[in-house]
């Protein structure tokens, strides 16, 4: 859009950025989203502690600031949207100014957070041309009128032949001209081949072992990838055990709360099936060169050493990802079908989202299909980097304690330099399969990745740090008493937790008192790890199993039921006749309100449905029911308050 209306515009994270920064420009868009506890996301930090300093009160300093802001937020969470309200209060006292009103997403609405961005995004286009009217002369850049790409992509490694901007070769420019022109990508002086690395023998098609120079990142390789529900269960959840080796802990150290980032890759079959429809059989093995303008790359993009046209479409794009409205525009451009033109157009119009959402987002349908779709369309290699980027997965580790690997399965290797450490990391992970009306099944990029990743397998991960909000070093943290609400695969983050306090407490039987309520379909299917509950000291377990039918217990008569049933279905009672862990919660609610007066940590993990808000709700009325609030209103704020509780949500 800014570059449509010609306004000279720099776009990078609120980081990189200095509060002096923001008085050099004319206006300030803030887009942001909201992480933990209505907390600001990791790369805000420094920005944000900046900007709350004490001294800059009543000074007015940002008075020549013009702003607004677009929250991105997901309403499941009881801090709705916290991020972008409280940078907006903060701009605000110190003295800036709105000049377009505010926008807040929500994730969960029916149709995306397209059908609030997009009328935001109109009206927001119409005001700056309002406010600020460009020159006599001038007109903003029609919708139909492709931008020029950001980056330039040329051919390495052919002694005769380079390419001209439009993806087709050319006669050649001199070698040792074209080098002082295009700088090589860098690697970022990371090796490419981890040693002894496998590369997914005996698995057909699996992608290349080849690793991405990612600052920070760990070499890992897998010693265990199993199963853990039944074959005939709907799911397959996989316990999936990594060993990292580094030297000294140099952050990989793993305890209750971090997060661990597993960077996928594209099948081969998928690469190749999209360079047949391109086009790019000729130049997909070509070395590729990218003209960075100085300070513009951007953060994401971390190519391995010397990639290929192929080697980038493995490593760097997910082109099985369902495309954004922006991605079906770009294809627009690149038909010379009439008809293929103007039905992208009529799926990209921004008056009506249900066409678009109706042929992407509900079916699920990906990139490579919706070329499928439209054969017509060509995209040049030279717009590569207009494919959206492959982003790290999250999974919360589910090990905490001491994750060094014991003695026997060889603790650590000297080297010249000093001891090589060797840590544990364990994942619980839930494989996304499932169908719609598309005929093929769906399945994520990652989980395809992880169901066919042998055991021996080197791959990359990342480590995320906590976004819990109570400090693991903490004495008074292993001897607090501790609530715990899980479901499914949420029983990971939990897990760990327990674990750092059996580690980290000398005297097991000073461990704080531990409240679990866990709910899954069967207790013979998804009941994750029931077998180590029992010797943790100071633990009752609560499930609840939404399909074993015989875990209701009831007074009332089989007609009572069925009425009772039939009256909460017509009131819109979402849960009613069912079995979940808010029920488990009221029906031990003196349980719960013994622990509430105690000033507890209370860890709620899981699904980011409907599940949060019922369990906090219930956790509401079991503190009424106890006694330890007066009514409802009451006990709203009563979890928000640090002297009553620590309240954790790690929901995705």
């Amino acid at each position: 859009m800014a570059e449509r209306l010609h306004f000279n515009t720099v776009v990078d994270e609120m980081d990189a950025f200095k509060l002096t920064d923001l008085l050099r420009y004319s206006l300030a868009i803030f887009v942001t989203s909201t992480t933990g506890q209505g907390d600001m996301p990791k790369n805000t930090t420094t920005f944000w502690k900046n900007l709350r300093r004490t001294k800059l009160n009543n000074t007015n300093c940002l008075a020549p600031v013009k702003f607004t802001i677009f929250g991105l937020g997901d309403s499941s969470y009881p801090k709705f949207n916290w991020a972008a309200r409280k940078l907006r209060v903060r701009l605000l006292q110190l003295a800036a100014s709105e000049f377009f009103r505010p926008g807040e997403a929500d994730e969960r609405h029916e149709n995306g957070l397209d059908s609030i961005y997009l009328p935001w995004y109109q009206e927001l286009k119409e005001s700056l041309l309002s406010q600020f009217p460009l020159p006599e002369g001038m007109e903003p850049m029609p919708d139909d009128a492709q931008l020029p790409p950001k980056y330039n992509i040329r051919l390495g490694s052919v002694k005769d032949k380079i390419t001209n901007g439009e993806g087709h070769l050319s006669p050649a420019e001199h070698g040792e001209k074209l080098a002082a022109k295009f700088e090589r990508m860098s690697t970022d002086s990371q090796e490419n081949e981890a040693p002894g690395q496998k590369d997914g023998t005996g698995v057909p098609d699996f992608p290349p072992a080849k690793l991405l120079p990612i600052p920070g990142s760990f070499t890992a390789e897998v010693v265990c990838n199993k199963r853990v529900t039944p074959e005939d269960h709907w799911q397959d959840v996989r316990h999936i055990e990594l060993k990292v080796r580094t030297l000294g802990r140099n952050g990989a150290i793993s305890f209750a709360g971090q997060t661990l980032l597993i960077y996928s890759k594209n099948y081969p079959e998928d690469v190749q099936k999209l360079i047949d429809l391109m086009g790019w059989g000729e130049v997909a093995e070509q070395r590729i060169e990218i003209d960075w303008a100085k300070d513009t790359r951007p953060r994401d993009y971390h190519f391995p050493q010397g990639a290929t046209v192929r080697d980038v479409l493995t490593h760097n794009f997910d082109i099985t990802a369902v495309p954004k409205r922006t991605f079906l525009e770009f294809m627009a451009y690149h038909t010379t079908n009439p008809l293929e033109k103007e039905r992208l157009q009529e799926l990209t119009q921004r008056g009506d989202s249900d066409e678009f959402y109706d042929y992407t987002s509900r079916p699920r349908r990906t990139i490579l299909e919706v070329l499928e779709d439209f054969p017509g369309v060509k995209i040049p290699y030279t717009r590569l980097l207009e494919f959206p980027i492959i982003r790290p997965r999250e999974f919360s580790l589910c090990n905490g304690g001491d994750p060094t690997v014991k003695e026997d399965q060889v603790i650590s290797k000297s080297n010249e330099q000093g001891r090589d450490n060797v840590y544990k990391f364990e994942i619980l992970a839930a494989l996304v399969h499932y169908r719609t009306i598309i005929r093929k099944p769906r399945q994520g990029l990652c989980s395809r990745y992880l169901r066919h990743l042998p055991v021996g397998t080197t791959i990359q991960i990342g480590i995320k740090p906590p976004s819990s909000p109570f400090a693991m070093d903490d004495p008074s943290f292993y001897t607090r008493p501790l609530i715990g609400v899980a479901t499914g695969t949420g029983i990971a983050p939990f897990r760990a937790l327990l674990q750092d306090r059996c580690c980290l407490v000398q005297n097991k039987e000073k461990m704080g008192s531990t409240l679990l309520f866990f709910g899954c379909r069967n207790a013979s299917a998804d009941y994750h790890f029931q077998a180590e509950w029992r010797p943790v000291p100071n633990l009752v377990v609560h499930p609840a199993f939404s399909r074993d039918t015989s875990d209701f217990s009831s007074s009332s008569t089989e007609e009572e039921e069925t009425k009772l049933l039939a009256l909460q279905r017509a009131a819109g009672i979402y849960d009613a006749g069912k079995n979940y862990v808010q029920h488990q919660i009221r029906q031990h609610a003196a349980e719960v309100g013994k622990l509430l007066r105690e000033n507890p940590i209370i860890v709620v993990c899981g699904n980011s449905g409907r599940m949060p808000k019922s369990v906090r709700e219930a956790l509401e009325d079991a503190a009424v029911v106890s006694g330890i609030v007066s009514d409802k209103e009451e006990a709203k704020g009563w979890f928000d308050r640090r002297e009553n509780c620590v309240y954790w949500q790690e929901t995705w």
